[in-house]
């Protein structure tokens, strides 16, 4: 008995260490979730940014003016965030998992800028966007 004890407290303890990551999952389908294969190469937890958005794709298909992009393309493929559409929030996970919340957003246009505000003062989204910046001009 005593052996089959600590045979159970064994292996939870490789659960916990082992069974745990740095990834930040989403519950999400693949209608509603934009989701690309690179990472930032500086970034150490090795996952991508998530953004879950009460607006729709195709609201983020928009041009955003200043860059010329679209929003979905801008926060993708420049400052590495998968998109969760059609969520119940407006919110921001980093890399390190910590989460923002965004008040009432009116625009998919206004949420990609708070998103590149905010992402421009994290330590890794700052070099982000002192890169894509150059490649503005």
């Amino acid at each position: 008995m005593m052996k089959h004890s600590i045979s159970i407290i064994f292996i939870s303890i490789i659960l916990v260490f082992y069974g745990c990551s740095n990834k930040v999952l989403v519950n999400c389908t693949n209608n509603n979730y934009m989701s690309k294969n690179n990472i930032n190469p500086e970034n150490n937890y090795e996952n991508r940014r998530e953004l879950k958005t009460t607006f729709s794709k195709s609201d983020f298909d928009l041009f955003h003016e200043q860059f010329g992009l679209t929003c979905s393309g801008l926060l993708s493929d420049y400052f590495y965030c998968n998109i969760y559409f059609d969520s119940h929030e407006n919110s921001l996970t980093s890399y390190d998992g910590r989460t923002y919340s965004f008040k009432k957003i009116i625009s998919a246009i206004e949420i990609t800028n708070e998103c590149l505000n905010l992402i421009s003062t994290m330590s890794m989204g700052s070099n982000e966007y002192s890169k894509f910046l150059k490649t503005q001009k």
